[in-house]
């Protein structure tokens, strides 16, 4: 004889929780949704000023460069025609320096 009890048995299979990406992802979401924006946008902005102040002088590309002097991508662009700003090529691509963009920043202030 087989009893049941409410609230006992077998729960429907969901493929989505049966895979660790899947109850990540869900703990994401879940810990998403208690975060506030202004929290979410200072990690960002972290994050990113981290990036551009790193010690080291790797090339970097006009959007990384463009964070870093404060500039639009288009004032950067308008800048290297000009030859007002440092910069290298690389093919068709205008690579910038680290310490060669904070050197142009205090010679230019």
């Amino acid at each position: 004889m087989k009893t049941s009890h409410p609230g006992i048995g077998p729960r429907p299979y969901n493929t989505e929780e049966a895979t660790f990406d899947g109850l990540v992802q869900r703990l994401v979401e879940k810990a998403l949704l208690n975060v506030s924006e202004p929290l979410i946008e200072t990690v960002v902005e972290r994050v990113i000023t981290r990036k551009i102040t790193d010690n080291t002088d790797h090339p970097m590309e006009i959007e990384e460069a463009a964070l870093l002097v404060k500039k639009s991508k288009q004032t950067l662009y308008n800048y290297c025609s000009q030859g007002k700003i440092p910069f290298h090529k690389s093919g068709s691509r205008n690579i910038f320096f680290r310490k060669e963009l904070i050197e142009w920043l205090r010679s230019n202030s």
